[in-house]
Formats: structure tokens, sequence, C-alpha cells
């Protein structure tokens, strides 16, 4: 995406934040990507009027949707405009190995656009995709094959889905749990590509954008480097005999 497509689209983000402080009343942008919901929330701060919220359907989701209400109400998850599709394979007929990119590919091929689609949990039995309610139905209707295996879809509720990503775990000694210190040892870079990265707001702490190498990371926190990677910071230990601080992380794979 462009500087100008960006400044354009915080445009439209800002349109939601007038509308819901005019109206006193819920609004809601379409679903954005890690890096821009972080970069968005952080720039977004300084609105003392409003409460401004992420969800995306669970917790983990990458693809949120940004939320704003009067500081005077609250805003959950249920009350996002987001519908999760369970999508089921017919086993018999078609490919067994659909990928991501099938199931995102063919419902953009229904015309929708891209912001109207959150994340796509991909499993051998199911598939959940999390869309904007508004077409929902549209895709109920009319998405009979992903690629060229016949599908079912139907609706599902939110709180019956847990976001299901595989995550290895691993244990490693850091110099420090300074960001950079950390993100390196873990994505397996140099602490001055970190550093860059970093700089160049590439790095999102709690699906926030920090250009700040030196913040402490806390156990909980995750963590992803655009291009490179995202983990959890599972646990922090002791430090050995070399100074070192023994970490557990899971990395998403």
């Amino acid at each position: 995406m462009t500087q100008p497509e960006e400044r354009l689209l915080f445009a439209k983000v800002l349109d939601q934040a007038a509308f819901s402080y005019k109206r006193h009343t819920p609004a809601f942008t379409d679903f954005l990507d890690m890096a821009k919901s972080g970069k968005f929330l952080e720039k977004l701060r300084s609105l003392s009027d409003l409460n401004v919220v992420a969800f995306g359907g669970t917790e983990d989701c990458e693809r949120r949707m940004l939320g704003f209400v009067p500081d005077y109400m609250e805003l959950e998850g249920k009350d996002f405009p987001i519908c999760a599709l369970r999508i089921t394979k017919h086993k018999k007929f078609g490919q067994t190995d659909l990928s991501h990119r099938d199931y995102l590919g063919s419902i953009l091929g229904l015309g929708i656009d891209r912001g109207k689609v959150g994340d796509i949990l991909v499993s051998e039995e199911q598939t959940i995709c999390f869309v904007s309610e508004e077409i929902a139905d549209y895709i109920l209707v009319n998405l009979e094959k992903v690629s060229r295996t016949p599908v079912q879809v139907e609706k599902t509720d939110l709180s019956e889905i847990e976001a299901k990503k595989e995550i290895e775990v691993r244990r490693l000694t850091v110099a420090s749990v300074r960001l950079d210190a950390v993100a390196g040892g873990v994505l397996h870079l140099s602490r001055g590509k970190v550093q860059a990265l970093i700089a160049g707001e590439k790095a999102n702490v709690n699906w926030n954008v920090t250009t700040n190498p030196s913040l402490l990371l806390k156990e909980g926190d995750m963590v992803s480097v655009r291009g490179f990677g995202r983990f959890r910071l599972l646990s922090i230990g002791g430090k050995n005999k070399k100074d070192r601080t023994g970490i557990e992380v899971g990395v998403y794979i």
C-alpha cells in the first residue's frame, strides 16, 4: 500500500470515529491487517472522548476491525458486526489440501472487497472464515466451490470459535528482555537488523506499532515483525552463569 493509499484509508477510519462521536453510537471500520490496525490505534490514542477497541472474531485474530464508542460506553467483541462462517468441503470430490489462498481467492472471486474478510482459519475438517455481517448471507448463498471442490457454508456463533493456530514452543536465552534482543533471538536476526525493522515501523507489540527497541517485554506479550514472523512470550526465567535470561516463547508457524 502506498502512502497516499494509507492516508486515504486512515481518513476513512477517522470518518468512523467522527460518526461515533457526533451520533453517540458505535461505529466500525472494515477489517485491517495487523500492521495497519496497530499503527492506526497508536494514532488514535489522543481521542479522549472515544473508546477504541480492535477485534477480529477471536482475541488472536490478525485482521481486525476498529470499533469506536463514546467514552461513557463499553464495547465488547460480541458488539462487532462480524460473522463466523463454517466452510466444510465435500470429501469425495475435488482437492483435499485446500489452502488459505484457495479459500480467500474463491471468496474474493464473488466480487467481495478484501476489507470485508477477516482471518481464515484453515484445518483439515473445516475452515472458519470471519467476515463482515453485511456480506455473510451473500457468501452463504453464493459460495458453492473453493477451487474445484464443492463446499457447504453455514453460520456459526462467535462464542463457539477458538483460534487454533499452530505454535512451536522454543526455549532460549537472551541478553535481556528488550524487544530487539528477544525478537532477534527468536527470529534469528541480528540486533542491527531488528533495530532497523523496528525503526521502520515493522514491529508490533500486542498489535501496537512500536519504534522503541529498548521496550521491555512482559510475559504474555504478542510480538510480530512484518515479513519475519510472530510469537508470544510465554515465560521469563532467571539468569544463567553468563548473565543471560532464559525465556520460553510460542512461535506461530
